[in-house]
């Protein structure tokens, strides 16, 4: 199930760069080549760019890849070592939990708002926050899980 999500997230990252890679090029041709350009271009380029930070951000955190400062939990005992990755997992949950909260709150308030170039309400594009979060909160989850009822011996770089 994991592996398959992985799959799936990592599957819509390389649409959303695609996308944003089109995209830029053709508004770019269309610009300096013709002198024209397409409405709600820059605007979707934008949205492909928050859907891919924040499901990004949720992958990275799935493969244990995140940005983390490991020089004093390096020097930690293994065992000692277990508990920080717990700790760390826990706060990264907590407040990937509360911002998924909170993001849903600003969606109810501001979502419905249209956007200015493609018309569209703006929840379209807000949306990709929830979900980041979201996807980042179970993948934290099943870090912490994975960490406490492994039966291999700890090693906190796999």
């Amino acid at each position: 199930m994991e592996r398959r999500l992985k799959q799936l997230l990592e599957v819509l990252l390389i649409l959303c760069f695609s996308g944003i890679l089109a995209l830029v090029l053709l508004l770019v041709v269309l610009r300096y080549g013709f002198n024209t350009t397409l409405i709600g271009g820059n605007e979707f380029v934008v949205i492909l760019f928050v859907y891919a930070s924040a499901l990004g951000a949720a992958v990275v955190l799935g493969k244990n890849e995140h940005i983390s400062i490991t020089w004093f939990v390096n020097r930690l005992p293994l065992e000692y070592r277990k508990y920080a990755d717990i700790i760390n997992f826990a706060l990264v949950g907590f407040i990937n939990g509360v911002m998924l909260v909170y993001s849903i709150g600003w969606i109810a308030t501001t979502g419905d708002y249209v956007s200015a170039a493609l018309g569209i309400p703006q929840y379209f594009a807000q949306m990709a926050v929830p979900l980041g979060c979201g996807v980042a909160l179970l993948y934290s989850l099943n870090q912490i899980l994975l960490t406490l009822f492994s039966d291999k011996t700890y090693d906190p770089s796999l």
